[in-house]
């Protein structure tokens, strides 16, 4: 279940869609509770649409979800295994209530790192500080409900386990199809987006949000501008900040090399990531950016900051660079790669190579063992405490 699923312009909904295409190739029935969204309705009858109130500022955004009672009669007929939860704006209480219901062990996908995201959003209520430690003791408390966790990067399991987080953590990123990444001629994206057919494209692709470090990006490129004479700046997403950074780029003096798409449907996106030089990922609280390994599956080096995932997703000096937090370092990078063809080359081939080791088909396999592996001790727990 997700409180993010399709239309929904996430990765925690591409990640669920995948998973559940994944699961269902095996073999498995998959259900999916998902918030009911206004005029937009399914074809696949084992997806459930449930009622929620919607935040004022943000259309996908549930604050509460959802507006319905479980009916434990109607949930045993379903004969559901596992529970599995895939929250992005927050951890509801509706998978444990589920979970009890269906007498079933609940795993919970780690897709935000709550706490650290309340940091850069601290209310006239509370400072950053509160925010930060409200969301902590949230998130442990869930996730302390829970039977297994999954985190989706090293990284993020090394931030899980720091805290007092009983249940078993496992490390199982989500996978991708790479053959979704085939891409467009580069003229043809150039010409959409009027872009001259001789610049090299420095790509972002996210959510247009603060958290996603944009300002950084910016003045990062500043840098490239300046040593890079045929570069442009392609800026890929919606979000509720796509007006605000676009009033900022257009303040500064190399404006018209930058192109905010907005929102994009995602079969397009996965195609121009091939158009790239190279993709500029800055933001760090995403412990498994989906921009990362997709831009790699499309051939597309990558530089990104050390933060809470994107790392261990790049072969570092070989289909990539990770740099620090740092502008003049990571501005850098970019440019070394623009300026080297062979070697921007080189990465793109081991990029494709080096993605196969995230082939959707390999990392569901290993959900479904941990899957097993939570249930054969949840009942083990049963009979020990009977």
């Amino acid at each position: 279940m997700s409180d993010a699923y399709i239309p929904v312009p996430t990765g925690v909904a591409v990640s669920l869609q995948t998973l559940k295409v994944s699961l269902e190739k095996m073999g498995h029935t998959v259900y999916v509770f998902a918030p009911d969204y206004f005029g937009f309705k399914d074809q696949d009858p084992h997806i459930a649409r449930l009622p929620a109130i919607f935040s004022m500022h943000e259309k996908y955004r549930p604050t509460r979800w959802p507006l319905v009672k479980i009916k434990r009669h109607q949930v045993e007929q379903l004969k559901i295994d596992i529970v599995h939860s895939h929250y992005f704006f927050k951890n509801f209480d509706f998978a444990i209530r589920l979970a009890k219901a269906a007498k079933a062990p609940l795993v919970a996908s780690v897709y935000r790192i709550f706490p650290e995201i309340a940091k850069l959003k601290p209310s006239f209520l509370q400072g950053a500080q509160s925010a930060y430690e409200n969301s902590l003791n949230d998130m442990i408390c869930y996730l302390n409900k829970c039977q297994g966790v999954v985190a989706l990067s090293s990284s993020s399991k090394k931030y899980l386990s720091a805290f007092p987080i009983n249940t078993s953590i496992e490390t199982i990123p989500v996978g991708i199809f790479p053959k979704d990444f085939a891409g467009f001629p580069p003229q043809t994206v150039k010409a959409k987006f009027s872009i001259p057919q001789e610049r090299k494209i420095v790509l972002f692709v996210g959510r247009i949000e603060d958290d996603k470090n944009l300002k950084f990006l910016l003045k990062s490129f500043k840098n490239i501008w300046k040593a890079i004479d045929d570069v442009h700046l392609l800026i890929v997403g919606g979000g509720s900040k796509l007006k605000y950074y676009q009033q900022i780029a257009a303040l500064l003096p190399y404006n018209k090399f930058i192109t905010f798409t907005g929102y994009l449907p995602k079969s397009y996106v996965n195609k121009i990531y091939s158009t790239a030089s190279v993709l500029a990922y800055c933001a760090q609280l995403d412990p498994q950016p989906l921009a990362v390994l997709e831009s790699l599956a499309a051939g597309t080096p990558v530089v990104a900051i050390k933060g809470l995932g994107a790392q261990d997703f790049i072969s570092e000096n070989i289909d990539g660079f990770v740099t620090r937090n740092d502008i003049a370092d990571f501005s850098e990078k970019i440019i070394e790669l623009l300026r080297r063809d062979k070697m921007q080359m080189e990465f793109s081939l081991n990029a494709r190579r080096e993605i196969q080791a995230f082939r959707s088909s390999n990392l569901t396999a290993d959900l479904v063992k941990f899957y097993e592996q939570i249930q054969e001790q949840t009942k083990t727990d049963f009979y020990d405490n009977t």
